[in-house]
């Protein structure tokens, strides 16, 4: 049989949904995690992000968030969001049973995307389900009709900022504390004592585990969550340079071009544009 990537199956979760319509949605706030919160639950759920940002795990894939993200964790899939306990992200989850929506298609993916159509349906069915107004119930299921349709559209996997390989436990100290602490310096030598590896045998493993050098894995990391910053803000780019870890503006520009093949001005202003037309749809 074989092995399960998944660091943890995760713990089970359950939501005790209104007899007479099983929806509901919640606030909560996200903060430094584990892997030992990792958790699951058997019905299905949209969260969007209203402020923040932090990583999120999803069964052995790890995704950056930030403000106006979505979350679409269908029923059985093992993950856990966490931010900084300096600076917790806030979150709105919708949690619904399978009934509800005429039609569930069976190929939605887990992930963490951005998509305003969405974000402004789960807004709405929050405000369905808190005045339950004449009729409110066959809003929301259509809004869930609607917002599926959407999902399906969506590339789901150009959110996905690392997959990993077998034997995530071995490196996961390191992975962990690199998402924590991935704007500060971090050294190779540091992640392997966590692991309580020598040096060769940590970056052999690390690059079997994450497909590249624990250095590249860092870099990757921070620009991933730049490239996301400048989607989801408006914020100066010398600003969100250094809130990613780069100290220099000049350092931040030669890396994102190197990897996204545009400099980060021309990615936020292709993002906008396609956000406009809606191009990113398939």
């Amino acid at each position: 049989m074989k092995k399960q990537n998944n660091l943890l199956l995760g713990k089970l979760h359950t939501v005790d949904f209104p007899k007479e319509f099983p929806v509901t949605y919640y606030f909560c706030e996200k903060k430094y995690k584990t892997a030992e919160d990792m958790q699951f639950h058997n019905h299905f759920e949209f969260g969007l992000c209203l402020e923040g940002q932090g990583i999120f795990f999803i069964g052995n894939k790890m995704i950056p968030f930030a403000q106006g993200n979505v979350s679409i964790i269908p029923p059985g899939t093992p993950h856990f969001a966490q931010s900084l306990n300096s600076h917790p992200s806030r979150w709105m989850f919708v949690s619904f049973e399978l009934s509800v929506p005429s039609h569930v298609p069976e190929d939605i993916s887990p992930s963490i995307v951005y998509d305003s159509a969405i974000e402004q349906m789960l807004k709405l069915i929050s405000e369905e389900l808190e005045k339950k107004k004449c009729g409110y119930e066959a809003a929301v299921s259509h809004l869930l009709d609607v917002l599926f349709i959407r999902a399906q559209r969506l590339d789901i996997d150009a959110q996905i900022l690392f997959n990993y390989g077998d034997g995530l436990s071995a490196v996961y100290p390191a992975i962990e504390y690199i998402s924590q602490h991935y704007p500060d310096d971090i050294t190779v030598e540091a992640l392997s004592s966590m692991c309580r590896m020598s040096l060769t045998n940590f970056r052999r493993r690390f690059a079997s585990v994450t497909g590249m050098t624990p250095l590249r894995y860092i870099l990757a990391m921070r620009l991933r969550m730049a490239s996301v910053l400048l989607r989801v803000s408006d914020r100066k780019i010398s600003d969100i340079a250094l809130d990613v870890g780069y100290n220099t503006l000049s350092s931040f520009n030669r890396h994102f071009r190197e990897s996204y093949n545009m400099s980060p001005r021309d990615y936020r202003l292709n993002l906008q544009a396609e956000d406009n037309d809606g191009s990113p749809l398939k």
